[in-house]
């Protein structure tokens, strides 16, 4: 009789041991990158984002079945051509937050009951973090990029959201492997072999200052930001705006675009609207290129050893010439989301 009820009350220790791990959420405090703290449940299980950039970070790691809503504007449907709906078959239907301009409505949002709104946002004073937290009284995780490091920083992000903080290791390990295959061979190159580079927003004369994440990036790729050498009021700025006169005047070896609908790199070169830069190095030499995919080579995603490869590669071409870019592409995808590119097939 005693050996049994021993017996059943191991198998009660034993079963009440184990729920803890499959059911209890924590509460975790975390700091958004804005300095905010917040208190979120970990894992969070129904999160609505309102931006891509963290969604791929957040695919890449956590549970799909706890995303419930996502925002309604062409850049979420352009990602229906992505690996999105691959990795959550319920992606199509999640896209149901509405949104007006720049402000999201409080109602669809509250439809869904989310425990967790995570946005972009860059001061803590944003609209939509006030509009949600003074009226649906739920936390708001602001997202800001403007380094590198804080792509990185984002996985971890996402770790604690998702409760899967060895999965989100596993990704920065990824992610540092392949950024690798670019930098141990950019680290060899001297500084006077380093094209002097132009980063053009959509805004055309917008571009990337010095403490910036694309800053990072060129540096990286083995160029160097041609804003290195403008006036210190204009290189301080994340996004700053110069004219044509100092455009020409930086001279820039490489002319980088953003994906931009209205505007091809051809366009620089010969189109009459840009007359004015017929004489700088980068026009000249035809060195003026695009990144054509926003989504393939987002840099301020998960993606980002791609994107730097694929700059990389333009200001080195013959650096970069045995690397099969398409098959890196694929791998890149498979060991993040499971995903082949282009094809979209399940790995």
């Amino acid at each position: 009789m005693k050996s049994s009820n021993c017996f059943l009350l191991a198998i009660a220790f034993c079963l009440l041991s184990a729920v803890p791990t499959i059911y209890a959420n924590e509460i975790a405090l975390m700091e958004d990158d804005l300095g905010r703290s917040i208190n979120i449940s970990s894992p969070s299980e129904r999160v609505v984002f309102t931006m891509e950039n963290a969604l791929k970070t957040y695919y890449a790691v956590g549970d799909p079945e706890n995303v419930v809503a996502l925002k309604d504007d062409k850049w979420m449907r352009r990602l229906t051509e992505d690996v999105f709906p691959v990795v959550d078959p319920n992606f199509e239907d999640k896209i149901i937050i509405n949104i007006t301009g720049d402000q999201l409505n409080l109602e669809s949002l509250a439809k869904v009951d989310p425990d967790l709104v995570v946005l972009w946002a860059s001061s803590p004073d944003d609209p939509n973090i006030r509009a949600i937290n003074d009226t649906l009284k739920v936390p708001v995780f602001a997202i800001y990029v403007n380094s590198l490091d804080d792509v990185y920083r984002q996985v971890d992000t996402m770790g604690i959201i998702s409760g899967d903080t060895d999965r989100a290791s596993e990704v920065k390990e990824i992610m540092e492997g392949y950024v690798k295959l670019t930098t141990n061979v950019t680290d060899q190159i001297q500084e006077s072999d380093k094209p002097r580079v132009f980063w053009m927003w959509t805004d055309i004369y917008g571009t990337a200052g010095v403490d910036s994440g694309i800053n990072d990036l060129i540096d990286m790729a083995g160029g160097s930001n041609v804003m290195k050498l403008a006036e210190e009021e204009a290189q301080d700025l994340e996004h700053p705006v110069i004219n044509q006169e100092t455009l020409i005047k930086l001279n820039p070896d490489v002319i980088y675009m953003w994906y931009n609908e209205d505007l091809d790199p051809e366009d620089i070169i010969n189109g009459e609207d840009f007359l004015g830069l017929r004489d700088i190095n980068a026009v000249k030499n035809r060195r003026v290129y695009e990144i054509s995919n926003p989504y393939l080579f987002d840099a301020f995603s998960p993606r980002m050893p791609l994107a730097l490869l694929h700059v990389a590669r333009d200001l080195h071409p013959d650096k970069f010439q045995d690397v099969d870019m398409n098959q890196t592409i694929d791998q890149y995808n498979v060991d993040i989301w499971g995903v082949h590119y282009p094809s979209m097939a399940k790995a």
